[in-house]
């Protein structure tokens, strides 16, 4: 509990002094503004504490909800990562890749860690999704799939869409173009709009300017403030070193250590499936089969010998009546099979001879029936249990055993997308090859 206590606090002072390095704040008693910032602040860092929580338990529905809060409230960008971490186990693998990509473009500040994460986090939405990429003529021109806004051209990031059909709109001032997409799975289709005008001029980002010496006792502003200003998280114990951990937060794993919250903590190869592994197998399909002649043969025999068994216990009965009711005393009707010597007979009251031999023959044959079943029933369940062992055998030791197979980071795809700058304008191919 002491790791969870701790990553919890870590996740904390982390967090709350780069929202209000982004807001601007040097003082939280600077200006009566700071006080409604202060309690934004606040509100978002218990928003985005829950979320830690919620994610370290597999609550991972909560923890998306907790974390989109916090982001409403404060939206800096390292919050979309565990967003989309949260998105990914949670289900909703659209909204996941489309953050993740958020995440890669705004946190220009990532840790490479942290950019492989978000990068195998969209390579895992891709296998569940259909992603778009939208190209139109007009700058600046609103787009729309199924009437909900993505953005406006030019979309530098392809957009995440289930899988199906959707409608894209594209809309400058009074002018609009439709197409109809078909998205599959794991690969990417291009949505061609034409506006038939230029729209709006892609506008050049200012220079940055030049670095200058901060006054004495002035807070850089590339610099969180320092703890002595914020004062410590509700759950954070009082520190006396300066923190220098990367901005994206910690949570603890299960093992009680900490480390990067990932969407997927499993390795980065995954075993095959079994029925896959099936289909490819012919040894497999053989004890499959072996099984089930031996379940089938298993059944139908021991139903047989069941059934004749029983026949050769009625005749057997009923000869033992007739001896008894003719009050033959202790003797032997039927012959032992294979001595050559006749079965008993002998002369009623009336004077006719009556013999045992068609009795004792239909039980003779009733016995050999019953040995011939029961040693076919055995067999069977051996052939049935040497099918189900041997396939078993089989699949644990090449399948289950087996080192997994690494996994494709994404599916091939080669693509048109716009490309966009200061100086150029045009369009670019992009995929994985």
């Amino acid at each position: 509990m002491k790791s969870r206590a701790s990553a919890a606090a870590l996740t904390l002072s982390l967090l709350v002094p780069s929202l209000l390095t982004e807001a601007g704040i040097s003082s939280p008693l600077s200006a009566p503004h700071a006080f409604a910032q202060d309690a934004v602040t606040e509100v978002a860092r218990q928003r985005y504490e829950e979320g830690v929580k919620a994610f370290d338990t597999g609550r991972y529905e909560d923890a998306r909800a907790a974390f989109l809060q916090a982001y409403a409230l404060k939206r800096h960008p390292a919050v979309l990562l565990n967003l989309g971490q949260s998105e990914l186990r949670s289900g909703h693998y659209e909204d996941a890749g489309n953050h993740l990509q958020q995440f890669l473009r705004l946190h220009t500040s990532a840790s490479a860690e942290q950019k492989k994460t978000a990068e195998k986090g969209i390579a895992d939405a891709k296998k569940k999704t259909g992603f778009v990429i939208v190209i139109a003529d007009a700058n600046g021109a609103a787009v729309s799939i199924d009437g909900v806004s993505v953005g406006t051209t030019p979309l530098l990031d392809p957009v995440f869409i289930k899988p199906g059909k959707h409608t894209v709109v594209a809309t400058y001032q009074n002018k609009s173009a439709t197409t109809q997409i078909d998205a599959k799975a794991g690969s990417a289709v291009a949505a061609t709009l034409t506006l038939g005008t230029a729209g709006s001029p892609v506008a050049s980002a200012p220079p940055p300017p030049p670095p200058s010496e901060p006054a004495p006792g002035a807070v850089p502003s590339g610099s969180p403030p320092p703890a002595s200003t914020l004062g410590p998280p509700p759950s954070a114990p009082p520190s006396s070193t300066t923190d220098t951990s990367p901005l994206l937060p910690t949570v603890s794993t299960e093992m009680g250590s900490t480390g990067t919250m990932q969407p997927d903590q499993g390795p980065p190869v995954e075993r095959e499936p079994i029925f896959s592994w099936y289909k490819r197998k012919p040894i497999a399909w053989v004890g499959t089969g072996l099984a089930g002649v031996g379940l089938v043969g298993g059944i139908v025999f021991s139903a047989l010998t069941a059934s004749v068994g029983s026949t050769a216990d009625r005749h057997a009965g009923e000869i033992r009546d007739f001896v008894r009711n003719n009050n033959l005393g202790n003797i032997k009707p039927c012959a032992p099979e294979g001595s050559g010597q006749p079965d008993y007979s002998f002369t009623n009251a009336a004077g006719d001879q009556v013999s045992f031999g068609t009795a004792c023959t239909v039980l003779r044959e009733d016995l050999s029936d019953y040995d011939t079943n029961f040693a076919i029933a055995t067999a069977s369940w051996v052939v049935f249990g040497v099918g189900v062992l041997g396939t078993g055998a089989y699949a644990l030791f090449d399948w289950y055993l087996a080192p997994p197979k690494k996994t494709a980071s994404g599916p091939r795809v080669t693509a048109i997308a716009p490309v966009v700058s200061p100086t150029h304008q045009g369009i670019g191919v992009m995929g994985s090859f």
